[in-house]
């Protein structure tokens, strides 16, 4: 568990299903994160796939939690993506947050939260991130957690763009 000023990040649990599965099917959100047909069943085994990685790897996807409220706002963290053919690297750190939470600066905090996390703990020397060239709010958020524009490449489909940070450069700005 990583506790940040306003969040929560900690392993999914059973209870997350329902909430999780508001955030990632809601219509804005699985615009970017696909595929528009996913059910609360595919949820389900994304929450399975978490466990898996994290009881493997030893790191993973976070659930992300108000610490005020304890309400699931989203998820957040590193998972190696063995399909990711674009860089070496194949960790990668991704989110997704409620969209009526958008605009808050949480999947920075969170993100940075869950770098943190693998560059220290896990002992990570380079994590990347990719996004559809669209996704304009997500290269916003790559640039706030330090990482540098790698390239683009065509990925599931449409062409993406990709960042990159190492743990030297590891930084977070506002």
């Amino acid at each position: 568990m990583i506790e940040t000023p306003r969040l929560v990040l900690r392993r999914f649990t059973a209870d997350d299903l329902e909430p999780l599965a508001a955030i990632l099917l809601h219509p804005e959100v699985s615009r970017w994160l696909g595929p528009h047909a996913a059910t609360r069943d595919d949820v389900a085994r994304a929450i399975d796939r978490y466990d898996v990685h994290w009881e493997t790897l030893g790191f993973g996807r976070f659930a992300v939690v108000d610490r005020t409220s304890g309400v699931l706002v989203g998820r957040a963290g590193v998972m190696r993506e063995a399909a990711w053919m674009a860089t070496e690297c194949r960790d990668e750190i991704g989110w997704a947050i409620d969209p009526g939470r958008w605009h808050e600066g949480l999947a920075t905090e969170a993100s940075a939260a869950a770098l943190g996390d693998v560059f220290g703990r896990v002992g990570l020397v380079q994590v990347v991130s990719f996004t559809s060239l669209a996704n304009a709010a997500s290269i916003r958020v790559m640039a706030k957690l330090g990482l540098a524009l790698g390239g683009t490449t065509s990925w599931a489909g449409t062409e993406h763009v990709w960042y990159a940070v190492s743990a030297r450069r590891e930084h977070v700005s506002d």
